[in-house]
């Protein structure tokens, strides 16, 4: 904590503003409004016009293309993204995203920004939701939802694994509406098939009024809740589905086994460095339990070979690198492995 007049001082270096005219003489400016394409672009072409030549000009977003935002400016070299986590003065990672034609210079400024104000700072290629969302994003908490599983059971299975809240409660947390609304405002909601636009309908946003997949208490405390579950069971009857059970290594399997296979695309793809930098964007943006190490490294820990076989089992497509470097023999710590994924980077990137 700090005290008063720690904080006082904080504040008084911050000068609010309404005007654009106000980044003139900025070195960097983060914009960070919500997800939408064309107000970004519109913002950043403001930008670029009352900017100094070499103000760097970064996106906080989450997931969109940084090489489409910079598209907006005379100046695509200067564009970089800078994604911080929410809540940002909790969270420690920064995910700086670079672009096609973002600069050495850029993405130098960039890191050090990151380093200087503590956080732990990776730098990610540009494709969509970068590396921690990304790979989350094929977590298979709403494919088990969809195929039977109670939120409860889920959820109960992500916590025991060590994480510190399963992918339902975390839906509650972010607000099902987030998701619920877009599909809507696109015209593909569909509240008899699909779990979270039954949620959005029913007015089940999360934890911000106080009902999701769960009901809280004014303390934002969390318990089973029966119109949640009859929610979720029609969708299931809509669908033809019936309630099912899992033993909890099937269900960690199929929670988290699709995240390590898509670790390994960004790999094989340049998008991440090294295995070790998707460990930590997992850890520091998903709080994924350090003692598992993260997902490149559990994958290590319960044996490539093995991984590899089940990621089959469920039916998903492996990584052609995941496969070669079963074939060969590799660890994701051997020369050979480094120099496979160093080429995969360089290949994408130093060309540009």
């Amino acid at each position: 904590s700090k005290t008063q007049a720690k904080v006082d001082q904080f504040l008084s270096l911050l000068q609010p503003s309404t005007k654009y005219e106000s980044f003139a003489n900025c070195d960097l400016v983060v914009e960070a409004v919500y997800e939408n394409m064309d107000l970004k672009k519109k913002i950043f072409a403001t930008l670029d016009k009352v900017c100094k030549p070499g103000c760097i000009l970064a996106s906080n977003t989450s997931f969109l293309n940084i090489d489409e935002i910079a598209s907006a400016t005379s100046r695509p070299q200067d564009v970089i993204g800078c994604h911080f986590f929410s809540p940002a003065n909790v969270m420690q990672l920064l995910e700086n995203v670079r672009g096609s034609k973002t600069s050495n210079r850029t993405i130098a400024t960039a890191m050090a920004f990151g380093k200087k104000i503590k956080k732990i700072t990776c730098l990610v290629g540009n494709c969509d939701g970068f590396i921690a969302n990304r790979v989350m994003a094929v977590s298979g908490g709403m494919k088990l939802l969809h195929e039977g599983v109670l939120p409860t059971d889920i959820d109960a299975a992500a916590e025991d694994y060590g994480m510190k809240m399963g992918p339902m409660r975390m839906m509650d947390l972010v607000g099902l509406d987030l998701r619920g609304r877009i599909n809507a405002q696109a015209g593909k909601a569909d509240p008899a098939k699909n779990v979270v636009d039954a949620m959005y309908a029913a007015e089940r946003y999360g934890q911000k009024n106080g009902k999701g997949f769960y009901k809280y208490d004014e303390k934002r405390n969390c318990s089973r809740d029966p119109e949640g579950d009859a929610i979720v069971e029609k969708v299931w009857k809509n669908s033809g589905v019936s309630r099912k059970s899992l033993a909890q290594a099937e269900l960690v399997d199929a929670l988290y086994l699709p995240v390590v296979n898509e670790g390994f695309k960004c790999l094989e793809e340049g998008i991440a460095i090294r295995p070790s930098d998707i460990d930590v964007c997992l850890h520091f943006g998903y709080n994924w339990p350090r003692y598992r190490g993260g997902p490149m490294q559990w994958a290590t820990a319960e044996g490539l070979a093995n991984v590899l076989a089940r990621i089959e089992k469920l039916g998903l497509k492996p990584s052609e690198l995941l496969k070669e470097t079963v074939q060969k023999g590799w660890a994701l710590n051997s020369k050979d492995f480094e120099k496979r994924v160093a080429q995969a980077w360089s290949g994408r990137w130093s060309k540009l």
